[in-house]
């Protein structure tokens, strides 16, 4: 993909990567996973994207430490995700210390996911909306609420 990639997913969950990766190509986007804090640091040097989505919890070197060091880089993504499981939505994005700019819940719901791209990439090339509605893959209502 080189440098057309706009977005950078890390998920330590390949399986859970693979397929956020996979819906995004299939939005019309490009997109690389990367299954550690780390791999997502060195994606983000070297691809120069500008989203990404960084699962929070992830071991070694959790999602908020990663988004933190890539802030720290000399072309930091625009937009910097939190992917969050439900069990983790009422947390406030504040005690994250400022690390991610909005949240995604995951499993990702597809009209968030469209909003998200929409917002931080821009509209997919060769679409002029952005997809509505939709429920996760696992047929669960997902929180709308993108903001902080």
């Amino acid at each position: 993909m080189g440098s057309t990639c706009r977005i950078v997913v890390a998920d330590d969950n390949r399986d859970a990567a693979d397929t956020l990766v996979e819906l995004i190509h299939e939005m019309g986007y490009e997109a690389v996973a990367a299954y550690s804090g780390r791999e997502a640091i060195d994606a983000c040097i070297a691809l120069r994207p500008e989203l990404a989505i960084l699962d929070i919890q992830m071991p070694l070197l959790d999602g908020c430490a990663a988004a933190r060091l890539i802030r720290l880089g000399s072309h930091p993504p625009g937009v910097i995700a939190a992917l969050s499981d439900l069990r983790h939505w009422d947390e406030p994005m504040k005690s994250h210390g400022g690390a991610f700019d909005v949240r995604l819940a995951k499993p990702a719901r597809m009209g968030q996911l469209s909003e998200l791209l929409a917002k931080a990439v821009g509209p997919a090339p060769g679409s002029s909306t952005a997809v509505e509605g939709g429920t996760n893959a696992s047929g669960e209502e997902a929180p709308e609420d993108l903001a902080n």
